[in-house]
């Protein structure tokens, strides 16, 4: 096996006033950011830091899925992931209890038990995933794969 080289990624914020800002990277889209609508002086239809953190949770855990599958040739017909975090108020302050993973994943009837094991493991592996304190439950459906889709699917 190769090196194994070190990463940085970096982000900046720029305060747009009230309760927004942007968020930036070099090379790709400005994004939106504010305190969401649930809090004071929250504004709707823009990101705010917490679908920033559920979502990067789901992204990450699905890519990783991807390369897991991939590395063990195991195709995948599709995939999907839902998220949804559970923030309470405890101690004076808000915090997430749970974040949780809903996988749909759909394979030839050969890998559903293979495509299991991916989804944990890819929770597992998750680089996001990982630096979370906060608990990460994970919930997955496996569909076989139908003989007629998978004669469309190429």
């Amino acid at each position: 096996m190769g090196m194994v080289k070190a990463h940085r990624y970096e982000v900046r914020t720029q305060w747009l006033g009230g309760r927004e800002l942007t968020l930036e990277s070099r090379g790709k889209p400005t994004l939106r950011v504010a305190t969401p609508p649930d809090f004071k002086d929250g504004v709707k239809g823009v990101w705010s830091p917490e679908e920033l953190l559920i979502g990067s949770l789901a992204t990450c855990f699905e890519l990783t899925l991807v390369a897991i599958a991939d590395r063990w040739h195991v195709p995948l017909a599709a995939l999907e992931v839902g998220a949804t975090g559970h923030i309470e108020p405890m101690d004076g302050t808000y915090r997430f209890l749970l974040i949780e993973l809903d996988a749909r994943l759909t394979v030839d009837p050969q890998h559903e038990q293979e495509a299991h094991e991916l989804a944990v493991l890819a929770k597992d592996r998750c680089i996001v995933g990982t630096a979370l304190a906060t608990p990460v439950g994970l919930n997955v459906e496996i569909r076989g794969r139908k003989t007629a889709e998978a004669a469309s699917v190429k």
